[in-house]
């Protein structure tokens, strides 16, 4: 069973930090004469999202254990609210998150592989 991002952790990035991509899909060939020829690489894409979130010290240990257990170390794919709301989408932690101290509290940053 796929694991789904814990309900007791925040639920969206920070629009400040909040960063996407859509999917780089295409392959361009080059012509002896004239325009590339361009055409999809396959149906199945992969986009990016990338942010923080500001965690508690309580929310902090719950996201850690969620990656390490849950997750198997960063290893398994796993549903992500998604940022505009609509149905969770399918992500993989793509590096290792980063964390700083915010006030009392922690910015976490984590950088994830939107799955087709």
């Amino acid at each position: 069973m796929t694991a789904s991002w814990p309900n007791t952790l925040p639920q969206h990035f920070l629009r400040e930090d909040f960063a996407g991509t859509s999917p780089d899909n295409l392959v361009a060939s080059e012509m002896s004469i004239g325009p590339a020829k361009v055409r999809r690489r396959s149906t199945a894409a992969v986009s990016t999202m990338n942010g923080s979130m500001v965690m508690t010290d309580a929310e902090f240990t719950i996201f850690e254990a969620f990656v390490a257990n849950d997750l198997a170390g960063r290893a398994k794919a796993f549903n992500f609210p998604h940022p505009r709301g609509g149905a969770p989408v399918l992500v993989r932690m793509t590096k290792s998150y980063t964390w700083v101290p915010d006030g009392i509290e922690w910015r976490v940053s984590i950088q994830l592989e939107v799955l087709p």
